[in-house]
């Protein structure tokens, strides 16, 4: 009898964990396949992303980054609004000083970032809800 039992319910967990397995993720990001590179080598990238679960204490931001060779360049961040539904998002890496990236292709990593207040040394914490890394295109602007 308990051997049927424990059989039925690990049938049904079996079964529920393959349905969820194949359920859309809550937290999601995309990268566009081109990027924009401005005369003063400022790149802008794009994308799209959805998430959910967002509270005012602990807000989500979109964050990119952009690598060319062995340049790597960070960009600015944008909050994110976190209803389930799909937002667009755009951010901008700057250059400076003699570190700069040209037109041609380049990798673009997105992120979905959770700050989160804590106790202790570091106040902060942060939590990756999502990334994306794509080659792209960098294209100037016209």
């Amino acid at each position: 009898m308990y051997a049927r039992t424990a059989t039925g319910i690990a049938c049904l967990a079996v079964l529920l964990g393959a349905g969820s397995a194949t359920a859309a993720p809550a937290q999601d990001i995309a990268v566009n396949t081109k990027a924009v590179i401005a005369a003063d080598h400022t790149v802008t990238a794009s994308g799209t992303y959805r998430c959910t679960g967002s509270a005012g204490l602990a807000p989500v931001y979109v964050t990119a980054s952009v690598k060319q060779g062995g340049t790597s360049i960070s960009g600015d961040s944008q909050e994110a609004v976190c209803d389930g539904a799909w937002h667009n998002w755009s951010t901008k890496s700057r250059a400076f000083g003699d570190i700069h990236l040209a037109p041609g292709p380049a990798t673009v990593q997105g992120q979905l970032v959770q700050l989160e207040p804590r106790t202790g040394l570091i106040p902060i914490g942060t939590t990756f809800l999502a990334a994306a890394e794509r080659q792209v295109d960098l294209v100037p602007q016209d």
